[in-house]
């Protein structure tokens, strides 16, 4: 049988989603506890991948069983679990369902904060933001869905046979959270970005250049210029990875 995993991390202490040699990761973990409780080999798949650092709080894995589990099977994995992963729930779906191949849309969020924190340094980016123009920034942010290949704003990758993506949303906006351990509530910038698919470093690169834009260190319409064209940016930029999170995966036969 085929299930899904409907789960979230806190990425802070693993090298990404992805199983990779030498180094902790979210899906090891999951398969290690998984392989324990059904006593069988088990290697799941994801919607997608993270990179070190990078959160989710909204993600979905696939594994196959021989085994019927029951509604207890989720309390069940939790327990095996480091308290860094939560399972929401686990349920049987169709047996060629893939969360990976069947998501059509996926939310990314992007949080920055000004004032110094140090309970806030795993879960959003310390960025001196005085003189930022976040309007000429909401410019930037207003043409991603103008563009159809992001070749200039990922990392190259030969996971991907593509870099067409069709990016639906894109925002900065302020919001607020309650204050943590005395500190003054929070104040964030955060972007929010909406596609059928990522690509590499994508987000945390945009964000980079965005950046770059509301400093005044680079001008908007080289930049649109530049992604049009698909070449390479004068500078090398990508965003520090604790700032980002996957909060948003949507499939058609999912509410």
């Amino acid at each position: 049988m085929r299930y899904f995993i409907h789960l979230a991390y806190d990425g802070t202490g693993y090298s990404g989603w992805q199983v990779q040699k030498n180094a902790k990761s979210v899906q090891e973990c999951i398969n290690i506890a998984l392989s324990t409780l059904l006593s069988e080999h088990i290697s799941t798949g994801g919607c997608g991948r993270t990179d070190a650092g990078v959160h989710a709080t909204d993600f979905y894995a696939h594994f196959t069983t021989e085994k019927a589990l029951d509604e207890k099977f989720a309390y069940r994995l939790n327990s095996l679990l480091p308290y860094d992963i939560t399972i929401f729930r686990v349920f049987p779906v169709a047996d060629r369902a893939n969360t990976r191949f069947d998501a059509f849309s996926r939310t990314y969020e992007y949080y920055i904060h000004a004032d110094k924190n140090p309970f806030l340094r795993h879960y959003s980016t310390h960025i001196y933001t005085k003189g930022i123009n976040w309007d000429l920034m909401n410019e930037a942010a207003a043409l991603l869905p103008t563009f159809s290949d992001f070749t200039t704003l990922c990392r190259p990758s030969e996971d991907f046979k593509t870099n067409i993506c069709n990016v639906t949303e894109a925002r900065w906006e302020k919001v607020t959270r309650p204050a943590v351990a005395g500190f003054r509530e929070n104040e964030f910038m955060r972007f929010t970005i909406t596609s059928n698919r990522f690509l590499r470093g994508m987000v945390r690169k945009i964000v980079g250049v965005h950046l770059y834009i509301g400093r005044g260190k680079f001008n908007i319409d080289d930049y649109k210029r530049i992604v049009e064209a698909k070449e390479e940016l004068p500078f090398a930029v990508s965003s520090p990875p604790q700032g980002l999170y996957l909060v948003k995966v949507r499939y058609p036969y999912l509410d």
